[in-house]
C-alpha cells in the first residue's frame, strides 16, 4: 500500500494478458482486466475503479464518458500504464 497526500492507496494487480480480439476480429490496442483502485479507507473509502474490465480495439477511438469523479482518468491511466 502507497500514500498519496494523507490517504493510503489499496492498488490491485494489472494482468497482462495476450491480445484479444474484439467482435470485428481486431487486436485490442490496450485492455484493462478487473482493475480496482481504492483511495482511503474505512468510512473515508473512495472505489475509483471496481473489477473494470474493457478492451479498446486497436485502429478505433474511443470515447470514455461519465461524471466528475467516475474513474475515466484513473481508467485510462491503468491502460497506459502509469498507474499500478
Amino acid at each position: 500500500m502507497t500514500t498519496v497526500g494523507h490517504a493510503p492507496v489499496t492498488h490491485a494487480p494489472v494482468t497482462h494478458a495476450p491480445a484479444t480480439h474484439s467482435p470485428a476480429g481486431q487486436a485490442d490496442a490496450a485492455r484493462v482486466l478487473e482493475a480496482v483502485k481504492v483511495y482511503g479507507r474505512g468510512g473515508t473509502e473512495v472505489r475509483a475503479l471496481d473489477g473494470v474490465s474493457v478492451g479498446f480495439p486497436a485502429g478505433r477511438f474511443t470515447a470514455v464518458m461519465g461524471p466528475s469523479g467516475s474513474g475515466k482518468s484513473t481508467l485510462l491511466h491503468r491502460a497506459a500504464g502509469a498507474a499500478r
